[in-house]
C-alpha cells in the first residue's frame, strides 16, 4: 500500500474513532440476526425503542405479580408502575411483565453473574461479534436514519465500556460508550444558542467541513474497490461515520423545545468513586426527561440507558453504603431447601422499585408528550439471584404501547423448568419493528429461537 493510501486510511480511522465520542455511533452491516428482511416502515407513527439495564437482579418474592395482576400490594417492587399519586396516573395496562427469562447465550459462553450486561441486548456472549438490538435496528437496519441522532447511548455515573458496564454494542461486537453528563446530553440533543459571529463561524465550518466530506466519500469509494474483502466491514463503519457527520453539519433540528434551560443540567459532580453519588437521583431525572424529550421531537428513536445502583447515594438512610455487598449478596432467596430471609428481600426490593420509578417517570414524561403508545421499553438485570451471580430468571420487563405490537397489562410466565432465551424476546423485538429476523444473537439457544408468540397481540 502506498503511503498515500495509508495516510488516507488512517485518517478515516480516526474520523470514525473521533465519531465515537461524540455520540454518534457507526455500525457497520454484520450481525446475529440471520436472514433477516425490513417490511416498510411506518412513517406517520414510528416505534421508538429504549434499553435499560436495572441494576442487582430483583427481589423474586416481590416481583411476580399476586392474583388479578395486583402490582401494589406492600413492598412489591413493581408497583411505581400503579402510582398514580406519584407518576400521574397508573400504568400497569402498559407493563408485561416476563418471569423466567434467561440469559441463555451467556450461560452457555460463561459470561454471568456481573458480565452479563453484555448479553442483554446482543443475545451473545462475551465474545460476541453482532451489534446489540438498538444498533442493529437503528443503524444496520436504517430505522434511524432519519433523526438527527441515530442512537443515544446513556448512562449514569459510570463512563466504562467494559462488559460489565455497557449494554450498547456496534456491529463486531465494539461497545458504544456511554454518555454520562447530562450537559453533554444536553449540547447532543439541542445545541447551544449561537448568535453573531459564532452563527456565522459555524457556517463557514459547515461549509468546509462539507467539501472535506465530498472529497472524503469518493476517496473511501476508491478504497473500497481496492481493499480486501477481510477490510469492508471497516470502511462501511467509516462511511457511516461520514453519514452522521452529515446530519450534524446539516444542522436540521425538529421544531422542539428542550424540557428545561441547559443550566439546570449542570452538576460539578456526576461521575461514580468521584463524590457523584449524592447527585444520582437529580442526574438520573434529568437524564430520563432528556431521553423523553428526544423521543418526543424525533431526535431519536433508538436509546439505552444503564441505570445506577443506589451505593453512597445517601437516598435511603435504611441502606448500607455499598448495596453490592451489603444488599445484593445478602439477598437470601425462598427456594425449595430454605423460608429465605423476608428482611433481605425487602432491602433489594427499595434497589428494585427505586430502579422502577425512573422507568415509571420515563412513561409519564412519554405519555405526557403522547409518545408512550408508540415506544416500547425493554428493561432487564444481568441477574435473577444476585447473590448467587445467577443469570437464570432474570427481571424482564416491556413497557409502552409498543405500537400495538405487543399484549401489555399482564403478566407472562414462561417455562420456569427450562427456562426461556431471552434470545426469543429480542427476536420478538425486531419483529416488532418491521425487521423479519428468525434469530438474534450467536450461540446455540440463539440458533434454536424464534420469537415469543405469547408476547404478540
Amino acid at each position: 500500500m502506498s503511503q498515500k493510501a495509508l495516510r488516507r486510511r488512517l485518517f478515516l480511522s480516526a474520523l470514525g474513532a473521533a465519531l465515537v465520542g461524540v455520540g454518534q455511533r457507526p455500525a457497520a452491516a454484520q450481525s446475529g440476526a440471520a436472514g433477516a428482511t425490513r417490511a416498510p416502515a411506518n412513517t406517520a407513527d414510528p416505534l421508538r425503542f429504549v434499553g435499560v439495564y436495572t441494576p442487582h437482579g430483583c427481589a423474586y418474592e416481590l416481583y411476580k405479580p399476586r392474583e388479578g395482576f395486583d402490582i401494589a400490594f406492600e413492598n412489591c417492587t413493581l408497583a411505581p408502575f400503579d402510582d398514580p399519586a406519584a407518576f400521574g396516573k397508573s400504568f400497569k395496562d402498559r407493563l408485561l411483565v416476563l418471569d423466567h427469562v434467561d440469559l441463555s447465550a451467556g450461560m452457555e459462553a460463561g459470561t454471568v453473574g456481573h458480565d452479563a450486561p453484555r448479553v442483554i441486548l446482543t443475545g451473545s456472549g462475551a465474545h460476541g461479534k453482532n451489534a446489540s438490538i438498538d444498533q442493529y435496528l437503528a443503524a444496520e437496519q436504517g430505522l434511524g436514519r432519519n433523526t438527527p441522532v441515530t442512537s443515544l447511548v446513556l448512562g449514569i455515573g459510570d463512563p466504562r465500556s467494559d462488559i460489565g458496564s455497557n449494554i450498547s454494542y456496534a456491529a463486531g461486537g465494539t461497545p458504544v460508550p456511554k454518555l454520562i453528563d447530562p450537559s453533554e446530553v444536553f449540547d447532543e440533543l439541542f445545541g447551544k444558542p449561537l448568535t453573531g459571529k459564532a452563527r456565522a463561524a459555524l457556517a463557514e465550518e459547515r461549509r468546509q467541513g462539507r467539501s472535506v466530506l465530498d472529497f472524503l466519500q469518493g476517496d473511501l469509494a476508491q478504497l473500497r474497490k481496492q481493499s480486501p474483502a477481510s477490510e469492508r466491514t471497516k470502511l462501511e463503519q467509516h462511511a457511516s461515520a461520514l453519514r452522521e457527520i452529515e446530519k450534524r453539519l446539516s444542522g436540521v433540528r425538529p421544531a422542539c423545545e428542550p424540557p428545561f434551560p441547559r443550566s439546570s443540567t449542570s452538576f460539578a459532580r456526576f461521575k461514580a468513586h468521584a463524590g457523584g453519588e449524592v447527585n444520582f437521583d437529580q442526574v438520573t431525572n434529568v437524564m430520563v426527561d432528556l431521553l423523553a424529550r428526544a423521543l418526543a421531537c424525533d431526535l431519536t428513536r433508538f436509546s439505552t440507558l444503564f441505570l445506577a445502583d443506589l451505593s453512597r447515594s445517601k437516598l435511603y438512610p435504611e441502606l448500607p453504603d455499598d448495596i453490592h455487598g451489603g444488599v445484593a449478596h445478602r439477598y437470601h432467596a425462598k427456594d425449595g431447601k430454605s423460608p429465605g430471609n423476608p428482611e433481605t428481600w425487602q432491602r433489594l426490593a427499595l434497589q428494585n422499585r427505586y430502579s422502577y420509578s425512573k422507568l415509571a417517570r420515563l412513561m409519564q414524561r412519554l405519555d405526557e408528550a403522547g409518545v408512550l403508545d408508540h415506544t416500547l421499553i425493554y428493561a432487564s438485570s444481568d441477574m435473577g439471584d444476585p447473590a448467587r451471580h445467577s443469570s437464570r430468571h432474570v427481571p424482564t420487563l416491556l413497557l409502552g404501547g409498543a405500537g400495538g405490537q405487543f399484549q401489555m397489562g399482564r403478566y407472562l410466565e414462561l417455562d420456569p423448568a427450562r427456562g426461556t432465551p431471552n434470545n426469543r424476546v429480542l427476536v420478538s423485538i425486531c419483529q416488532a419493528f418491521g425487521v423479519n429476523a428468525p434469530r438474534f444473537g450467536t450461540g446455540s439457544s440463539a440458533v434454536v429461537s424464534g420469537r415469543l408468540e405469547q408476547l404478540h397481540a
